[in-house]
């Protein structure tokens, strides 16, 4: 090699264990004691079978395979070289720079940074002896490399296309220049301060947590999109900012700074790989955790701005700061079953290094032995880490198929062409590919004897088949689930009056909670100006009577038309100012009961026209108002044509029963009911219209009304929203990929 490797004992669970930093390539290794041992007998002076017989020698119970396994990862990441010996032409060595630690299974330790880990995944195989097994056969593994001689090219191409990285600065520089800033911020005095500062922020946003709910609305307004996105894109500067400041404030040196398109979305990255020289555990979890550090601090801060500021735009910047830097950094940076920030506090806090490695390891090792019935593998990890690794794994197997499966669609669908090509892309690399590698290893395990196939083979064949069945059945098949419609309960035939011009409310002669019969006077309105404006013509129309009575009298039979046709003409007008009047007298059109609260206190108060003035309704008939969407109106409309019993969960924990009705034919984007709205706490998302102004939901929706008997009607009330639930006409898979999609 032309450089030395750099070697350093950790100490983590009870373990030894050494880290290999590999200068060339910024990298770093993991080894265990016996691999360590291994290393430092390939010195290029021992061919596989003198170091396999040293290793039996001190009590390393390795065989020759596990020991040309064990070189071939040295080379296969360049830690070592392959030399023939000449005097013996058919043996190999292994050399290293100098005696090096290794656990062959285990991959390169990650950088700090999640953003890293995302776009530069890399994989090791686990070396044992299943894999070792197919070197029997040299020849077939060389027939197949010299098919897919070129596929390493093609799979990088492949990742390229989904990540690539384009460093912008020297991440020392802007570390050096931020410290003497940054560097009191991380003393205890300001630990406490920040604790402080963050559970009065987020104290703020919950006690005021129907006000912030109207903030959320406003997410989906696309004129505030560009500075959403604004806001997000400096407050991940700042992150990566703060990973760089801390580990220069423990003396780390930072690599490069820039931004990486992963999947067209650009993302900031700081190279803080060399983290990993610290042996305090504790600095290497205040660099994991430095960004969220920076981020809640200027999410609690811009929620108490938001608690202090009036009404407005700025009021409105503050919550989308707290947003993004508070709940966003927390679900993804701070979450440990991503490859992010929160895993390698965790991965770091249990002291498994390679957690997710470890993990995922085992978990694939107890699906081979169950599946193909190889017999399991020796674990590297012992006691209460090896459960809690396999644990992880299959958590964030599951949270990653969701989370990449969602993102992947929503790619596909809107960058069209593009997208869908990159999702392809995607799907290939990270599923298609890494399956077949799978299953050609297995394959070949145990070569066929003959024609007779290998225990494994038919295994894994059989295992193939069930898999495939399950899929087409899962993609074909109705879903078990349910679909679950929005629903309201309301008044049925209920009675809205409300002001039919600008008026005063005069007398008011009932209560909330009274009871009422039909054409009972509820409440008098008065309009000073329409009974002036009523006089005035009142007097024109008589004096104009007055004229056509004297034009009679001298004769002139025209100007005596003249008048009497003025005069009609203002008793039209009269006519209609009386029926303005008469309007305001609020009549009751029904028999119920008055049900807006304090309608008493509306005397002397202003109306403008169209305002809400009383409520009449029979707390006796009510009605569910089920809003479907677009999405939904097929499989609604099938319920509705069975005459199908819905059932009904509302807010509460209440459940009842009710028939599904027909959907009424014409859809809109009016809000459907007040209580159905996103900020409101409802189900709908809502956003403000482009020509009023006014709220209204994200998509159109489709209403269908089921009435309520009576018995029903009085245990349940006015205003209360739920769930109704319908069977689901979807595949399984359907439903997921919609699910992705809406998330």
């Amino acid at each position: 090699m032309e450089r030395e490797i750099e070697f350093s004992p950790r100490h983590s669970g009870g373990e030894t264990s050494y880290v290999a930093h590999d200068q060339r390539t910024g990298k770093y290794f993991r080894f265990g004691q016996q691999e360590y041992h291994a290393v430092t007998l390939l010195d290029g002076t021992r061919d596989l079978v003198a170091v396999r017989q040293q290793l039996n020698q001190d009590g390393v119970p390795w065989t020759l395979s596990e020991v040309a396994g064990f070189a071939a990862e040295l080379v296969k990441h360049r830690l070592a070289i392959a030399q023939t010996i000449r005097r013996k032409p058919k043996a190999q060595t292994v050399s290293t720079s100098r005696a090096g630690t290794a656990e062959a299974s285990k991959l390169p330790m990650p950088p700090l940074t999640g953003v890293d880990e995302i776009a530069e995944p890399q994989k090791t195989a686990t070396v044992g002896q299943h894999d070792l097994a197919a070197s029997a056969s040299p020849a077939k593994q060389w027939s197949i490399k010299s098919i897919v001689g070129h596929w390493p090219r093609i799979e990088r191409a492949m990742s390229m296309m989904l990540s690539q990285r384009v460093p912008l600065l020297n991440g020392d520089r802007v570390a050096t220049r931020f410290l003497p800033i940054a560097r009191p911020l991380f003393s205890p005095p300001a630990l406490a301060m920040w604790t402080l500062l963050v559970l009065v922020g987020w104290a703020m946003v919950a006690s005021n947590a129907s006000a912030f709910r109207s903030e959320l609305s406003r997410l989906f307004d696309s004129h505030l999109w560009l500075l959403l996105i604004l806001v997000w894109c400096g407050l991940k500067l700042v992150h990566e900012i703060g990973h760089a400041v801390c580990a220069s404030h423990h003396g780390v040196r930072v690599g490069r700074m820039g931004v990486m398109f992963f999947l067209m979305a650009p993302l900031a990255y700081v190279d803080v790989t060399d983290a990993w020289k610290l042996p305090s555990r504790a600095k290497r979890i205040q660099i994991a955790l430095a960004g969220v550090y920076f981020e809640l601090a200027i999410g609690a801060a811009a929620a108490i701005l938001w608690w202090m500021l009036p009404i407005g735009f700025w009021k409105h910047l503050a919550a989308q700061v707290f947003l993004v830097a508070g709940p966003a950094t927390l679900l993804v940076n701070a979450n440990p079953l991503l490859r992010l920030d929160g895993y390698y506090v965790l991965s770091d806090w249990l002291e498994i290094p390679n957690l997710r490695m470890h993990g995922r390891s085992q978990l694939v090792a107890a699906l081979e032995s169950r599946l193909i019935g190889l017999p399991k593998r020796d674990a590297l990890l012992s006691g209460w880490r090896r459960p809690v690794a396999t644990l992880h794994a299959f958590c964030s197997v599951l949270f990653q198929c969701l989370w990449m499966g969602g993102l992947v669609v929503a790619v596909s669908m809107w960058a069209k062409g593009l997208g869908l090509i990159l999702g392809v892309v995607a799907v290939a690399l990270w599923v298609v590919i890494p399956l077949l590698k799978w299953m050609a290893k297995i394959w070949m395990i145990q070569p066929r004897d003959g024609w007779r196939l290998s225990g494994y083979q038919r295994r894994l064949i059989g295992t193939a088949a069930v898999v495939a069945i399950a899929i087409q059945y899962l993609a074909t098949a109705t879903s078990p689930l349910d679909r679950r419609v929005p629903v309201v309960v309301r008044y049925q035939d209920e009675q809205i009056a409300r002001a039919p011009a600008g008026a005063f409310v005069q007398r008011v002669f009932v209560r909330c909670g009274d009871r009422v019969s039909a054409g009972q006077l509820l409440m008098i309105l008065e309009q000073p100006e329409l009974t002036v404006q009523r006089d005035e013509l009142v007097d024109r129309r008589e004096s104009a009577l007055v004229r056509a009575a004297q034009h009679r009298q001298h004769g002139d039979v025209a100007l005596a038309s003249s008048a009497k046709q003025d005069a009609e003409s203002l008793q039209r007008q009269i006519d209609e100012i009386e029926q303005q009047l008469s309007d305001l007298h609020i009549i009751s059109l029904r028999e119920g009961n008055v049900n807006s609260p304090d309608v008493h206190q509306l005397v002397g108060r202003y109306m403008a026209p169209g305002a809400e003035l009383i409520r009449v309704s029979d707390p006796r008939e009510k009605e569910i108002l089920a809003v479907v969407s677009q999405s939904d109106m097929t499989a609604y409309q099938a319920a509705a044509e069975r005459h199908a019993i819905a059932s009904v969960r509302l807010r509460g924990g209440k459940r009842i029963s009710a028939q599904v009705t027909s959907i009424q034919p014409r859809a809109g984007r009016n809000i459907p009911h007040p209580a159905l709205a996103a900020t409101a706490g409802g189900p709908l998302a809502v956003e403000p219209s482009q020509r009023t102004g006014e709220m209204q939901v994200v998509e159109p929706q489709l209403a269908s009304v089921i009435p309520l008997d009576t018995v029903t009607s009085i245990k349940t009330q006015a205003g209360q929203t739920g769930r109704l639930t319908i069977p689901d006409d979807r595949s399984f898979v359907s439903r997921l990929i919609d699910y992705a999609v809406r998330r």
